[in-house]
């Protein structure tokens, strides 16, 4: 029990940690990179955000973060996990094991743990932690392809 609540916590903090610097940062614009629209796929195990404006489908075992900065998201849960609201306007799903679609113009969605799979179309920043792959295409083409790392490199869908 002791090294789950240490898990919770840890987890928590990392995830907040690494979400600072896509919070701060400025919103990635289609209009500065020529227009159209980005699709993000990733698949692993860590940590997987993102923030943005756009649909955001997440599906894998952890622990889930939601925040809708604009109060405008429309927010779809599957699966199991414990809901708590916290401050900020963040909701949390402990123990969480489904999938979340999440669609607006300001969210950021994340999910700390294991068989991660993301898609997400619009504009935005991502970070991917841990081990797995990614996939950015823009008007049918891949235009950005990687691995997750342990750096917790904030990128943007282009």
């Amino acid at each position: 029990m002791k090294n789950k609540r240490l898990y919770l916590i840890f987890s928590f903090a990392l995830a907040v940690s690494l979400f600072s610097a896509a919070l701060v940062a400025p919103q990635t614009a289609f209009a500065e990179s020529g227009g159209g629209t980005g699709t993000l796929t990733a698949d692993g195990d860590g940590l997987a955000g993102i923030r943005g404006n756009g649909t955001v489908t997440i599906s894998g075992n952890g622990i889930l973060w939601i925040r809708d900065h604009a109060g405008d998201a429309a927010i779809t849960i599957s699966g199991n996990g414990v809901r708590d609201a916290l401050p900020g306007g963040w909701i949390r799903y402990s123990g969480f094991n489904g999938s979340a679609t999440v669609s607006g113009s300001q969210i950021t969605v994340a999910l700390s743990g294991y068989s991660i799979h993301l898609n997400a179309t619009g504009t935005g920043k991502f970070v991917l932690r841990g081990n797995g792959s990614y996939s950015v295409v823009k008007d049918g083409d891949v235009v950005l392809t990687g691995s997750w790392t342990e750096d917790a490199e904030v990128l943007s869908i282009p």
